[in-house]
């Protein structure tokens, strides 16, 4: 139900310059992978995803793993 709002949003975002479609969209594709393993296997699948979003998940992933190492780094520079 709150992907099929959210993609209304997105539409309705589009359409007006206004309201921003982009987290809409997203929100949308966020409850899609938890509803369908298929969709959520495809994405992870997906050329763009792995090229642009796949670097930003594993830098993030890398930060909740060892915040203070990374602290460290950022304060010795």
């Amino acid at each position: 139900m709150l992907g099929s709002i959210s993609f209304v949003g997105g539409i309705i975002g589009m359409l007006l310059p206004v309201i921003p479609q982009v987290p809409f969209f997203l929100l949308t594709i966020w409850c899609i992978t938890k509803i369908s393993p298929r969709f959520h296997n495809w994405l992870l699948r997906n050329p763009l995803y792995i090229k642009y979003a796949k670097p930003l998940v594993n830098r993030l992933e890398n930060l909740k793993h060892h915040p203070k190492q990374k602290a460290q780094k950022i304060n010795s520079k």
